[in-house]
């Protein structure tokens, strides 16, 4: 996949996001896709899924398009009293919802994240939070007038002792990105952070045992660093040759500590 394209993703759309939803040729050619995501789609050889270089929303962000903490205090009100399955609104964006995943949308997930990555996603890695608990509460769609515009899935795996600073500590969990998609016209919007955010205010999220969140970035994405950075990620590891078709190939491990 050309470099290019990964670094586009955090540029500044040149118009307002359209009242109907884009076509697909119109889908943004970039999407968080580590290493352990392009090994899946090649050979199988590594259970990892992760989202490329990094796919999260652009860090042109501005104070006055990221979501107000009034905003994020809705959706961590809304979460914590249980309503995992109701949408959350977004003030600001009427036309927008961030709601869980459901059958009806699969066929415009899989278009846009097809569309967004040079990676074959099987069937399996969007049916999956249908029909687990666990991944289901990790997985989000934005919705614009009705249809999908992006998503993030995450999934949780047990903290590694680098993590908790303890190697005996096997109950603590920690949330990994596996993807996070976003269309180009509804970027600079704060829908990423809200997707993040929204994630983040689940249960599952707030359980005193799950630690951390973290993702990839591909080395080379200043732009994806930087945005995590202000989302309170920092850098742990540069891990080398992490991604297969890109050059240089080494990513950046982010992380986010919780509670």
């Amino acid at each position: 996949m050309p470099q290019t394209n990964i670094l586009s993703f955090f540029s500044r759309p040149k118009q307002d996001p359209p009242v109907t939803p884009v076509q697909e040729q119109e889908v943004l050619e970039t999407e968080h896709t580590p290493e352990s995501l392009e090994n899946q789609a090649e050979d199988n050889d590594n259970d990892q899924a992760h989202p490329q270089a990094t796919n999260t929303s652009n860090t042109n962000e501005t104070s006055s398009t990221k979501p107000k903490p009034s905003i994020l205090s809705q959706v961590h009100d809304h979460l914590s009293s249980n309503n995992l399955s109701q949408p959350v609104t977004i003030p600001h964006l009427p036309h927008a919802l961030i709601v869980p995943l459901s059958p009806s949308q699969l066929p415009s997930i899989q278009r846009l994240t097809s569309t967004t990555l040079p990676i074959r996603y099987s069937d399996s890695f969007f049916r999956e939070p249908l029909n687990d608990t666990t991944l289901s509460q990790l997985t989000r769609v934005v919705l614009y007038s009705s249809e999908p515009v992006g998503w993030m899935r995450c999934r949780i795996e047990p903290a590694s002792p680098t993590t908790t600073g303890a190697a005996n500590q096997p109950q603590l969990h920690q949330i990994y990105i596996q993807a996070l998609a976003l269309l180009a016209p509804y970027r600079g919007l704060g829908l990423a952070t809200l997707l993040l955010d929204t994630v983040l205010s689940t249960p599952i999220a707030k359980d005193e045992s799950t630690v951390s969140v973290y993702a990839h970035v591909w080395e080379k994405n200043e732009d994806a660093l930087e945005w995590y950075e202000k989302r309170g990620f920092y850098r742990v590891l540069l891990v080398q040759r992490y991604y297969r078709r890109l050059n240089p190939g080494g990513a950046w491990i982010v992380r986010k500590e919780l509670h």
